[in-house]
């Protein structure tokens, strides 16, 4: 355990210092690390406490509310986790894992890379007849079955036994690669890279913009509801000719080649 903590700590130390964040989030991190190593550890099913891979940190008001929250991109261990997940952190250094995290791009066939909830016993694929069933209801259900982890798609529901406070994706939408009601055949895209910041027509919000494949899925988060879920809108573009990914540190900036340029939607 004690390698995986100072792993952590190193990785997000990193990642903000490689964007250049100023020194006053110090404390912020501070509380964000022991959050995750004493209250939170990621993915954690039964005894095994995986090493965390952490790949970047954004500190940015992701859900334009005012307040600034971090943005963490992990690298999963299990098929069913999110890779991008947001953490309120308040002016009394408490910290909140918002319980809906990212999980963008279309699904890819099963690479073996990753570890799979259900050959330990602790996940289940399942419809609920009627048609009545919503996300909301789901997850509370399963808190009062101890289940903590809960995929939605379009036709079936995923849910697993992880420890920790609730986790919930939202995959509707997603076009699956066969017609079967469970999650057996396919695994989330890796994310290239991910940057928060303005639109080139849209200065007023933030948006958060995930690099994955030859797409760019663009994320405009207002707040949360009861149930701290996302208020969000997504959008879909293909990514700009030449796009090598987005300037560390300028926000949803990007150069092709010689020039400079912000994404835009249009």
């Amino acid at each position: 355990m004690l390698r995986s903590a100072t792993t952590l700590c190193l990785l997000i130390c990193s990642s903000l210092v490689s964007c250049g964040f100023a020194q006053q989030a110090d404390a912020r991190l501070e509380a964000l690390k022991k959050y995750v190593l004493e209250k939170d550890y990621p993915e954690v099913f039964g005894k095994d406490h995986y090493k965390t891979r952490i790949e970047d940190v954004l500190d940015v008001d992701v859900d334009n509310d005012g307040s600034k929250e971090f943005v963490v991109l992990y690298h999963p261990h299990y098929r069913q986790s999110a890779p991008i997940v947001i953490y309120k952190v308040g002016a009394d250094l408490k910290v909140t894992r918002i319980p809906e995290g990212l999980a963008p791009g279309p699904v890819q066939a099963v690479s073996g890379e990753y570890l799979d909830a259900h050959t330990l016993g602790q996940a289940v694929d399942f419809e609920v007849s009627g048609g009545k069933a919503t996300p909301e209801s789901i997850l509370n259900a399963m808190k009062r079955g101890g289940m903590n982890g809960l995929v939605v798609y379009d036709a079936f529901f995923h849910m697993d036994g992880r420890t920790g406070s609730p986790w919930f994706i939202d995959m509707r939408g997603t076009k699956l690669p066969t017609k079967a009601h469970d999650c057996a055949s396919f695994e989330f895209s890796r994310v290239k890279q991910f940057a928060a910041g303005h639109l080139r027509e849209d200065d007023s919000q933030n948006y958060l913009a995930v690099w994955v494949g030859g797409e760019i899925y663009v994320y405009l988060i207002h707040g949360m509801s009861n149930d701290m879920m996302l208020n969000k809108k997504l959008w879909v573009i293909k990514a700009p000719d030449g796009f090598n990914g987005f300037e560390a540190g300028q926000g949803l900036t990007y150069k092709t080649g010689a020039t400079t340029a912000v994404l835009t939607l249009k």
